[in-house]
């Protein structure tokens, strides 16, 4: 019996997949294309089947994670799983964040947008309280979590998170930052930006729409 199913190895899955392995979590993974390495820990077929989920042994696991690149399938799978496993918690990624109210009332535990890394994904699997965070501040309406490039024209490249005066100018806050192949959580107001670097932010969109304009003034991007 695995912990955890995984229902797409794409992009997401494998990160989630990742991040399960190095926390010896067991797991075991559906996709419909033969893109695994270890044979073990795979299906190939529609994990929207109930056939296919009772295989990968869905009436025990603890955790099911809806992460192919199609908001109606991980509904379907949503709707499968409750029914085969009234226990199990649902982790469920979408693609249009108009969208997340259709996963929560299919019967997902959290909702995570296309902006959610899959090591969050897997976090959160692992430490509920973590889904538990994410799912409180989607209530509150509006809130997203989006990765922000910095570039050399950027007004607040340079100088401090502090100095910069992101939280009071935009209203948005800095989760962590990627810089290079080192990643820096929770940094300090001391921390600085600099060019180059990929901001994880979370805020409304309104909000991420203000500080992605301190970043490129020259560029504004639409809010849905």
């Amino acid at each position: 019996m695995s912990d955890v199913i995984i229902c797409g190895f794409g992009i997401v899955g494998k990160k989630v997949a990742e991040r399960l392995q190095k926390k010896q979590t067991s797991f075991i993974a559906i996709d419909q294309k033969d893109v695994f390495d270890n044979d073990s820990q795979l299906i190939v077929g529609n994990a929207a089947s109930e056939e296919v989920l009772k295989q990968a042994g869905i009436e025990n696991a603890k955790t099911i994670v809806a992460a192919t690149n199609n908001d109606v399938t991980n509904a379907f799978i949503t709707l499968l799983a409750k029914n085969l496993n009234k226990n199990i918690t649902i982790l469920a990624r979408v693609e249009e964040i108009e969208n997340i109210e259709k996963l929560d009332k299919a019967g997902a535990d959290y909702v995570f947008p296309i902006a959610t890394t899959g090591r969050f994904i897997a976090k959160s699997a692992i430490e509920p309280f973590v889904a538990d965070f994410l799912d409180m501040i989607n209530l509150k309406g509006g809130i997203e979590i989006m990765q922000l490039d910095v570039n050399e024209k950027s007004t607040i490249a340079d100088i401090s998170i502090k100095k910069a005066e992101i939280w009071n100018r935009t209203g948005t806050h800095i989760l962590a930052i990627k810089r290079g192949d080192k990643i820096i959580y929770a940094p300090s107001e001391d921390e600085k930006i600099i060019p180059g670097d990929i901001l994880l932010v979370i805020g409304s969109s309104e909000q991420i729409k203000s500080l992605h304009n301190l970043l490129e003034p020259e560029k504004t991007i639409e809010v849905k």
